[in-house]
């Protein structure tokens, strides 16, 4: 992770320092005491740009040893072998434990690596991957390579959906209505709720009761307001789905931006452009314009926000650089009770803070539309 944060040269400089503040952290917990406080922050970048011997902790006779490997090459570009020690060699640690948790780890791994993957994307193929994010995020392998067509053998992000007990049902699956990624399963005595992580608070949920139904699928009853009839797919090696961090952090977010986007559509006076940037399309989500003849322009730029935690958001937005223009950071319609907290924390950032209901509404009043 700390070479990740030293190779990418658009990573914010406090949120560079930041990652490498807590992998020295992690690196100095490994050591005993008298070797750890000899690693300062200037040893330990020195250290990335050589063999990882120097860096690492005494041997001993479990595990496997990378004393010559080297993280960066000649050029200075980060080596794939780096993700193939992540993906193959790295395993739960009692000193990581106590700085991250071995899921948070894994988290930030996938989002990096996704995001890393949509900046070398040309802006044209940036704003269909983010689009089939949300629009093709699990279901049959044929299905899936069809719509994703060129773009599949640069997206691994998929697993087996019968590698996932937590969303099986008898040997079925249910996507979720609202974001199609596969509803969770839970017993609850004699009978089982089925219901989406996401969008639960906004009533997709279903209960049933299992067994009796022959080789077909347990029929689900909707429980809540938004819990529309879902077809049961077999949970199968056939079958994939998004992993879970790209799915948060990625599918999630996109389908805010896109129910902005229709929200907007066909308003008077009214444009709206997704992923607007050129050399770097992920700047901001959504450019809106209300230009109403005899007014000032109004405009949003808006940077929509998926996450469980403000607090964490928080931490995130204040180690960005400040932005070169005033963003508007909006949150899902359920975290309005957290808008002023995080209002308060990104005071002087150029950041202002809204939900998705008040944007469409502020800009249905600036362009006349009144409100709905």
């Amino acid at each position: 992770m700390a070479a990740a944060a030293e190779s990418d040269p658009l990573l914010p400089p406090a949120r560079r320092a930041s990652m490498l503040m807590d992998c020295l952290a992690v690196l100095r917990a490994v050591h005993p005491p008298h070797r750890a406080a000899a690693i300062d922050m200037g040893a330990f970048r020195r250290g990335l740009r050589g063999p990882l011997g120097p860096l690492l902790p005494p041997a001993d006779a479990s595990g496997d040893r990378f004393d010559a490997l080297c993280l960066f090459d000649e050029q200075g570009v980060l080596r794939d072998a780096v993700e193939d020690l992540c993906r193959e060699h790295l395993v739960p640690h009692p000193a990581l434990e106590g700085h991250w948790s071995w899921g948070r780890v894994r988290a930030e791994q996938e989002e990096r690596r996704l995001y890393e993957i949509l900046r070398r994307l040309p802006p044209e193929e940036y704003r269909r991957a983010r689009a089939l994010l949300c629009e093709h995020p699990a279901g049959a392998v044929r299905e899936l390579r069809r719509a994703w067509d060129g773009l599949w053998m640069r997206f691994d992000f998929f697993e087996a959906v019968s590698d996932w007990p937590w969303c099986r049902l008898e040997g079925w699956w249910y996507p979720c209505p609202v974001c199609r990624w596969p509803m969770r399963v839970a017993a609850r005595g004699s009978t089982v709720d089925v219901r989406c992580e996401a969008h639960a608070a906004r009533g997709v949920h279903y209960r049933c009761t299992p067994g009796g139904h022959g080789d077909g699928p347990v029929p689900l009853v909707g429980t809540g307001r938004a819990a529309v009839a879902v077809q049961a797919m077999p949970a199968t090696t056939e079958h994939l789905a998004l992993t879970r961090p790209v799915w948060r952090y990625g599918t999630l977010p996109t389908l805010m931006e896109l129910a902005l986007r229709d929200a907007l559509a066909g308003l008077p006076h009214t444009r709206v452009w997704m992923w607007p940037g050129t050399v770097r399309p992920d700047e901001y989500d959504l450019h809106v314009e209300v230009t109403v003849p005899g007014r000032r322009k109004r405009v949003w730029r808006v940077d929509a926000k998926a996450w469980e935690s403000t607090t964490a958001l928080a931490d995130m937005l204040e180690q960005r650089d400040i932005p070169r223009w005033a963003l508007t950071i909006v949150l899902p319609d359920h975290q309005e009770g957290e808008r002023h907290f995080l209002t308060a924390r990104l005071r002087g950032r150029r950041m202002t803070v809204t939900t998705v209901g008040r944007l469409v509404a502020a800009v249905r009043a600036a362009c006349g539309a009144g409100a709905r």
